[in-house]
């Protein structure tokens, strides 16, 4: 795990590799899924992978009740072929990808891609949650990947400088823009990246954030994941929460 590029490398070359890895996973993700089960689709690069490969086995008979956690994967899944249906009942699995993942909790940072709230909806709807990410994702302690990977705070857009506020009192709160224009979620509201947060402890800053009026929701998913598939220049690799079989 966590391969050290020399500062030679080409970036397109790295690139190339990190795709080739998302793929792996993507194709062991997709073996997961059986005939008739209740499905939630992730969001972001890798689960959109995923979908694909989902998509191909649907397209050779396989049969199943899928649920997408944004407009955009949603679209994605119809273009597969794949049905998708509205979150009612318990999910079989949902599966999603991460920004980073704690190797020993499976404790992740999500969001990046702007669907946090509805992904965290569909993880905790599901039987079982897998992450699947490349091995540049993994890190020993959540609280490592501060420094690269800001925490998603997804925020009402009413008082929202009163909510930005008060989370400058944590780290760096930051607006999401995209295109040069603010970013809106799907559910109409805005996301705050918090940089270099100031409390070590995830659970102890989730808990703080939950308290804050105002917020939505975070992209600390805390003992919500099952297992994560790694890939990697070795392959594909199972990781399971520290206690869990």
């Amino acid at each position: 795990m966590g391969l050290q590029y020399p500062a030679a490398m080409n970036i397109d070359n790295r690139s190339s590799r990190n795709t080739e890895y998302k793929q792996r996973v993507a194709e062991a993700a997709a073996r997961l899924v059986f005939d008739g089960m209740r499905v939630g689709l992730g969001s972001g690069s890798t689960a959109e992978l995923f979908v694909r490969e989902l998509g191909q086995r649907v397209a050779h008979g396989l049969r199943i009740h899928a649920v997408a956690s944004s407009e955009r994967t949603a679209e994605l899944a119809r273009t597969c072929g794949i049905t998708l249906g509205d979150l009612e009942v318990e999910l079989d699995i949902a599966i999603d990808g991460a920004d980073a993942v704690d190797r020993y909790s499976l404790g992740a940072i999500k969001g990046l891609g702007g669907a946090l709230t509805r992904e965290k909806i569909v993880a905790m709807a599901a039987r079982e949650f897998v992450l699947i990410v490349d091995e540049t994702k993994v890190v020993d302690r959540l609280p490592d990947a501060y420094t690269h990977v800001p925490v998603p705070v997804e925020v009402l857009p009413y008082g929202w400088k009163v909510t930005e506020r008060r989370l400058a009192n944590l780290g760096k709160p930051i607006v999401r823009t995209r295109d040069g224009e603010t970013f809106i979620t799907d559910n109409g509201n805005l996301i705050l990246d918090l940089h270099t947060p100031a409390e070590d402890d995830p659970q102890k800053l989730a808990e703080v954030l939950d308290a804050i009026a105002g917020v939505v929701e975070h992209g600390l998913f805390l003992d919500i994941a099952n297992r994560a598939i790694v890939g990697s220049s070795d392959g594909v690799a199972e990781l399971r929460a520290r206690g869990q079989a």
